[in-house]
């Protein structure tokens, strides 16, 4: 079982680096060990079918892979939601208007046991209902093995101006630093 110090120093790590700061690979399979990549590539179909869902309006995929104790950390949210609250905010019927147009790209993953922490970052174009934006964020999803299924115990998000510059947070490069 992966502890809460745990989690914390990889949400502290990004927040201090910074998720495209080179340390993490644009190849995300590189850092990731050859005995897990099965995992990691079922973990990010995962992911991917989050977003794919959200395009269409639906949340209820998203909410379903979530496991009890799940808490999440979305970029305008002002404090950490519980499961119940988070769905509370998303509606009884799991469902978003749809139009939801943002471009997923993989950052990194790392585990240790039966847990994972997917990096990852979006940018959104146009938001749930059509509205023109130009939105970017950095994300950790972090998953549990239980059985044979992956499942969410948490997320965190964190918006970055569109010039990618990291409000607040200094940017370190592996090469120069």
């Amino acid at each position: 079982m992966v502890s809460i110090a745990i989690i914390r120093v990889f949400i502290s790590f990004l927040f201090l680096f910074g998720s495209s700061s080179g340390l993490l690979a644009e190849d995300a399979n590189l850092d990731v060990p050859a005995d897990r990549r099965a995992d990691a590539e079922k973990i990010w179909a995962q992911e991917l079918q989050i977003y794919e869902m959200r395009r269409g309006g639906d949340m209820g995929y998203y909410l379903s892979l979530a496991n009890p104790g799940y808490m999440a950390w979305p970029a305008p949210a002002d404090v950490p939601l519980s499961f119940e609250k988070l769905s509370e905010r998303i509606g009884d019927g799991q469902l978003m208007e749809a139009g939801e147009r943002i471009v997923v790209t993989k950052k990194g993953m790392s585990f240790d046991g039966d847990t994972a922490l997917a990096f990852f970052e979006t940018h959104r174009t146009q938001r749930a209902g059509g509205e023109v934006v130009d939105e970017r964020f950095e994300n950790i999803h972090v998953w549990v093995k239980r059985d044979e299924d992956w499942r969410l115990i948490a997320n965190m998000s964190r918006a970055v101006d569109p010039n990618r510059q990291r409000l607040g947070n200094p940017t370190i490069n592996r090469d120069t630093d």
